[in-house]
């Protein structure tokens, strides 16, 4: 198995794993936003103009809508960098749980795969004198047996 970077780990996953979140970055909607803003103004009625308090109001809702986006990105971050590090911390330990295919297995970690933003744990297994390997997702596990 070659030896990965802690950031490359980060770099791979995926915030569609992590957390379902829009399709649309912070300055897409900002951009969306003044394109209708823009719209608008051009449309209105020069003898009836809109409010500015209805406007201003406009205004704030868009930026606590960015707001929220940006503490949703914030917190994808923060929720691969968890799975990187209880990943990372079980290597060297036993885990119980099913592995990829289903059937309950019990292995020592050996290593760490990110496959689509998913922590996947490098499991070495020995049944009656045989070593083998096999794969389990982190969130399989379902016991820890000290190293």
């Amino acid at each position: 198995m070659s030896t990965t970077s802690l950031s490359s780990l980060y770099n791979n996953a995926s915030s569609s794993q992590l957390a379902s979140s829009s399709s649309l970055s912070a300055s897409d909607l900002q951009n969306e936003f003044m394109d209708m803003l823009m719209t608008e103004l051009k449309n209105e009625d020069p003898t009836n103009p809109v409010d500015s308090t209805t406007m201003i109001a406009q205004e704030a809702q868009f930026e606590s809508l960015s707001q929220m986006q940006d503490l949703n990105t914030n917190l994808t971050s923060m929720l691969a960098m968890q799975s990187v590090t209880q990943s990372l911390g079980l290597i060297g330990y036993t885990v119980t749980g099913s592995d990829t295919s289903g059937s309950t297995v019990t292995g020592q970690v050996t290593g760490i795969n990110f496959v689509n933003g998913s922590a996947v744990l490098a499991l070495s297994v020995t049944s009656n004198g045989t070593t083998t390997s096999d794969t389990m997702n982190l969130s399989s596990v379902t016991a820890v047996a000290n190293k």
